[in-house]
């Protein structure tokens, strides 16, 4: 018989971390000087504390006792016809004046899609901090949404190296109170960052101040359970400051979650010189001569895209690429990584409405040796022609049949129900059924509904064995490690 625990479902991609986790100036390069030193994590918090009907109880009273003041005037005026008719054409003026302002303000012209997602951003971590103090009572209100025996992998976020500045709780308290917490729900299975510039700074340091091998001793212990990236954040995955981990993580076959996403959390510092090309990848510009792919994209916005773009990973699982990139004989292709968001729900879309390129038509339940005959996003002539038009879907998928232990998971992009179809139609493609996950991106996704709201719409539509197939089945195959 089977074992009742072996149905449990585990949401592969949750967040508990605070706004006392993200640096002060997070609004920077989305604002121009001097706004982004005003407009800061810590006014947004002291905003929404206090002059806000879920973060100020004495804001909820001042609104209370301002509305019975407006009723009691309103009643005395209803006394003189003339003046109640009066205070109603005032009235109607004045709501009409503001829902103009209101949709002004809505303009594009005004707000870019960028600067949109960042209040959305701000709005999101302010109410979640405030309504819930620390990561602890944030993790407590997931787990209502959801089953009692459901397990959540819980991503760790540092954000110090991405040039906006300190956070008031700093990132190695982060982890700290995530072990914690560890302690006391088992079924939490936190995953440990990794960025290369603390790799790189901490070096030279002995014992646990050596963030390498902290990182090796959570894992080996079993107090976090893989490994989460963010490239966006200033980095390639295939830095070579992160060779060596990567090394340790292929031999235990511990778990890596990677961002693989267009958003606002990325690097707000300066490009370097050295960004103006793509290290690895190249083109043919005539006959036999190659030059590297040029990223000639100046907003940090645009250009830290290059960090994240799929392309990157075949950079660093395809052993001659890598090899000829370190100067050195090097194979991980073995490599356990997700990744995260599936590209994201533009690029899904930007597949779905392009009907002209073969290379974002690739989708197909045909077997994988035939499917593997033919040119791909991976094995085009043209990486230039992929690395600007092709989807990011198509890579990804590409990705899933070519190297053994790619995953993605679909959270962020369901939010969206138009996408459902395209998701349920790669589900039965037997290629890559088994290697996409559950997860739904809490806290940040709830700018675009609850977590209860999304699991069971999606549960809903793709029917239990789907459903149980990437929450349950390929779930436990990605968390599993020889340790």
């Amino acid at each position: 018989m089977k074992n009742k625990n072996d149905q449990n479902i585990i949401n592969c991609h949750t967040h508990i971390f605070t706004i006392d986790h993200v640096p002060n100036e997070f609004s920077k390069s989305l604002l121009p000087w001097p706004f982004y030193k005003i407009f800061t994590i810590g006014l947004i918090k002291w905003y929404y504390k206090n002059f806000t009907i879920r973060g100020s109880v004495r804001y909820r009273s001042f609104i209370h006792r301002r509305d019975n003041l407006f009723y009691k005037i309103r009643d005395i005026l209803k006394v003189t016809l003339v003046l109640w008719w009066a205070y109603l054409l005032v009235s109607l003026i004045a709501k009409w004046l503001f829902r103009i302002l209101i949709n002004f303000l809505k303009l594009d012209v005004l707000f870019s899609p960028e600067i949109k997602g960042l209040i959305d951003r701000f709005i999101t971590l302010a109410r979640y901090s405030i309504q819930y103090k620390n990561q602890s009572s944030i993790y407590n209100f997931l787990k209502k949404n959801y089953p009692t025996d459901t397990g959540f992998v819980v991503l760790s976020m540092d954000m110090e190296y991405m040039g906006a500045g300190k956070s008031r709780v700093s990132y190695l308290n982060q982890i700290e109170e995530l072990k914690e917490i560890k302690n006391r729900k088992p079924e939490m299975f936190p995953f440990i960052f990794m960025d290369p510039r603390r790799i790189k700074n901490t070096g030279s340091l002995k014992g646990k101040d050596n963030y390498t091998i902290l990182m090796k001793s959570l894992l080996s212990r079993q107090l976090f359970n893989g490994i989460k990236m963010y490239p966006a954040l200033g980095y390639y995955p295939f830095d070579k400051e992160l060779i060596p981990m990567y090394e340790y993580v292929q031999e235990h076959e511990i778990p890596i979650i990677t961002h693989c996403i267009k958003g606002t959390v990325f690097y707000r510092g300066k490009k370097e010189k050295e960004w103006s090309k793509h290290p690895i990848l190249k083109y043919n510009i005539k006959g036999s001569k190659y030059e590297y792919i040029p990223l000639l994209q100046t907003k940090n916005y645009d250009f830290t895209t290059n960090f994240t773009h799929p392309l990157n990973y075949h950079c660093l699982l395809d052993k001659k690429l890598l090899s000829e990139y370190l100067g050195e004989e090097k194979d991980l292709s073995k490599l356990k990584i997700c990744l995260a968001h599936f590209g994201g729900t533009d690029e899904w879309m930007r597949y779905k409405e392009d009907a002209w390129n073969n290379y974002n038509n690739n989708i197909s339940p045909v077997e994988k040796s035939v499917y593997l005959k033919r040119k791909n996003t991976l094995n085009h002539a043209s990486t230039r022609t992929i690395w600007w038009n092709g989807s990011w879907l198509s890579i990804i998928y590409d990705l899933l049949i070519n190297y053994e232990n790619v995953y993605a998971d679909v959270s962020f992009i369901l939010f969206d129900d138009k996408l459902f179809p395209l998701l349920k139609y790669i589900l039965q493609d037997p290629k890559v059924k088994y290697k996409i996950l559950f997860g739904t991106d809490h806290y940040l996704l709830s700018q675009k509904g609850v977590d209860k709201e999304l699991y069971q719409n999606l549960r809903s539509y793709l029917g239990e064995e789907l459903f149980m197939l990437i929450a349950c089945t390929n779930a436990k195959k990605f968390m599993k490690t020889k340790f």
